[in-house]
């Protein structure tokens, strides 16, 4: 079972009127990627998201943000006094020959700093429960959409697999491989070239095809692609992020497509090779967003 790279989820808490939401969204990157958007006052809270998006994704750029809302924000802040502050304050005020004395609540809360708000007590320890319950909920979501995509994915990937087998064996069976074909393709270049001057002498003629067959024979890079198509659906079976095993394992099946392409002799082994090297184009593009 693979994974899409790809996704989206979304996860609400809420209690005692303070509720808190967290989406979550996932695109392609070679590595794990993360980044959070909260409010100030849950900012020494990001680690606790990091933690929760590292054990979960293995591979791409999560974006996780962060909205909290209240019915009033004494739900999650305390005011108080700061008197010393306001007796200072009220200190340098009378050492002013114009002071009247007079002074109203307007004026003491214009005051800076005289009044504090400060998050509750128990605020934090609430809102850190709210708040990994949240995105625990949304990376479900986001988790649950890649392994949607990915079981797409490995639906195509598969289909193109089996592509690639039945040309691979139409190669086998297209290629003619017999000593006879590149003996007589051997004595007819001698003969053009000595112009029947000379009698060619067969065993060196035997020792030339072979090393010709030899080095025409896409016997051995055949058994290979087939071998790497066999390990491609060994990892798509895989519980583990196989994403760099998949492309690397393509790679080495590109490898051998070119060689037998160049290996080939006549228009239909090439024309059954570029169909091969389409559908590997395909998946290349499909794995790209593999976790």
């Amino acid at each position: 079972m693979i994974r899409s790279m790809t996704g989206f989820g979304e996860g609400t808490s809420d209690s005692g009127g303070v509720t808190v939401s967290v989406t979550a969204k996932s695109v392609n990157s070679r590595f794990l990627e993360i980044g959070v958007k909260l409010p100030d006052i849950l900012g020494n809270l990001e680690h606790r998201l990091n933690e929760i998006a590292s054990a979960k994704l293995a591979r791409g750029k999560l974006f996780l943000n962060v909205c909290i809302s209240y019915v009033t924000k004494t739900d999650i802040y305390n005011v108080t006094f700061d008197k010393p502050l306001l007796d200072k304050y009220m200190e340098t005020l009378k050492s002013l020959e114009y002071f009247s004395g007079d002074v109203g609540a307007s004026d003491l809360t214009a005051l800076p700093d005289v009044l504090i708000s400060s998050p509750r007590e128990d605020f934090a320890e609430r809102v850190e429960d709210l708040l990994i319950d949240a995105a625990e909920k949304a990376m479900e979501g986001l988790l649950a959409m890649r392994i949607s995509e990915g079981a797409a994915i490995e639906k195509d990937i598969r289909g193109r697999l089996e592509a690639i087998g039945k040309s691979v064996e139409m190669l086998s069976g297209k290629v003619d491989l017999s000593r006879e074909r590149y003996l007589e393709k051997l004595r007819e270049r001698i003969v053009s070239i000595l112009d029947g001057k000379t009698q060619v002498d067969d065993d060196r003629l035997l020792q030339e095809a072979a090393y010709l067959a030899q080095k025409s024979d896409p016997t051995e890079e055949i058994t290979r692609l087939k071998s790497h198509i066999c390990q491609f659906l060994e990892a798509l079976e895989s519980d583990e992020p196989v994403g760099s095993r998949l492309r690397f394992i393509l790679q080495e099946c590109n490898r051998e497509a070119d060689t037998i392409g160049a290996k080939g002799d006549t228009a239909e082994t090439s024309a059954i090779v570029i169909a091969v090297k389409e559908q590997l184009e395909r998946i290349r593009e499909q794995v790209h967003n593999v976790e």
